[in-house]
């Protein structure tokens, strides 16, 4: 990102050069019609380069079996498909979320959602796809937590202290999945057993992941409990269930975060 920006710098001085040469050729109308055009190109490209990007990649994290192949197809689809299993690969599509009526209206403007099922725990496939991240769903099996929880709150601390998620502030939403079931923990409860896993961890002092230390930020504040409050990027909890459709606080963090 800094590389990014000092080359932005750089060619705006080279525009600023352009200008004075300009200047100083201005008596010749040849010159003058060569440099006029030169200028014009340089500024709409510095505009451009200038000009926030738009991201629309939505990524689906969490350990397999936690739902994310269902919610996969219910956001794209609509509808869950029966018989759905845990899948090996990368699973990715672009295009308008069908069950919310805003964004049908968005069709005709090319408002498309690219998202992006990343299996199990791949770091290498989840460092793909993190620097055109608009938002990423960690999504959480609400009937098997307890017998999990430890595997889960060490995938969450590897994704909220990666480097990408904290220099460009991804929002992470934490859905407790599969919340239809009557045995299912409720997201307050999740919360509170999955900060103090990440506590723990945190406590070490050691990461988690194969990645290199040198790649992972520090998380909360020193001396305090953690909480996901005390992350630099915004990290809510919420409830879903993919299988039966009910999705309608996903659509809000993807209508919140997909924007125009």
């Amino acid at each position: 990102m800094d590389e990014i920006v000092q080359w932005r710098n750089q060619l705006l001085q080279y525009v600023n050069q352009a200008q004075l040469w300009i200047q100083w050729m201005s008596s010749t109308p040849l010159y003058t019609t060569i440099g006029v055009v030169s200028l014009s190109t340089a500024i709409i490209f510095s505009i451009r380069l200038l000009k926030p990007r738009k991201f629309n990649t939505i990524i689906l994290a969490g350990l397999s079996g936690s739902g994310k192949t269902e919610l996969f197809y219910q956001l794209r689809d609509g509808y869950s498909h029966e018989g759905t299993v845990t899948s090996p690969d990368t699973n990715e599509a672009t295009f308008v979320l069908r069950t919310n009526p805003v964004w049908n209206v968005q069709r005709q403007k090319g408002r498309l959602i690219h998202l992006v099922d990343i299996p199990g725990q791949s770091r290498p496939k989840l460092d793909k796809y993190l620097p055109q991240a608009a938002g990423l769903i960690f999504l959480v099996d609400g009937l098997e937590f307890l017998r999990h929880r430890l595997a889960i709150a060490e995938y969450l601390f590897d994704i909220l202290t990666n480097a990408t998620i904290v220099m460009r502030k991804i929002p992470v939403f934490i859905v407790c999945n599969k919340t239809d079931k009557v045995t299912a923990h409720t997201k307050e409860f999740i919360q509170k057993l999955l900060e103090r896993e990440i506590q723990m961890l945190r406590a070490k002092g050691t990461a988690v992941s194969e990645a290199d230390i040198a790649n992972e930020c520090k998380l909360g504040v020193a001396g305090e409990a953690f909480t996901f409050a005390q992350c630099s990027n915004m990290v809510t909890v919420g409830e879903a269930s993919g299988l039966v459709g009910e999705i309608s606080q996903i659509e809000e963090f993807l209508t919140m975060h997909l924007k125009p």
